[in-house]
């Protein structure tokens, strides 16, 4: 096996080189989902959290849960007006699960 030294100035570079062959499209949904919200005026506290609770969105609407319901969710765990929380649930819907767009009444952006 071959070794390569790569010295401390070179590390970013290496990293770089690593991360820009990652596929980029989950990153970019998730970056985008994170700006809809802000740009929707909810403070986002904790990034991975607000991700968290999108996909969670998700996952109740596969279980059947209503929109009532969700944002009323929403509302609770998330300390959102209602009117936040309906704009969340219809952000959330368009990034990660947009087979649900007519059932949140979020037309397509």
């Amino acid at each position: 096996m071959t070794r390569t030294n790569v010295g401390p100035g070179e590390w970013s570079t290496v990293i770089a080189v690593l991360l820009s062959a990652a596929p980029a499209s989950a990153d970019q949904i998730d970056d985008d989902f994170i700006a809809a919200i802000a740009n929707g005026g909810i403070a986002i506290g904790d990034r991975n959290a607000a991700i968290g609770m999108a996909r969670t969105v998700c996952a109740l609407l596969d279980q059947g849960t209503t929109r009532p319901l969700l944002v009323m969710k929403l509302m609770k765990d998330a300390n959102l007006s209602a009117r936040q929380a309906g704009y969340f649930l219809g952000v959330s819907t368009s990034a990660y699960c947009p087979q649900y767009r007519s059932v949140t009444n979020n037309p397509a952006p």
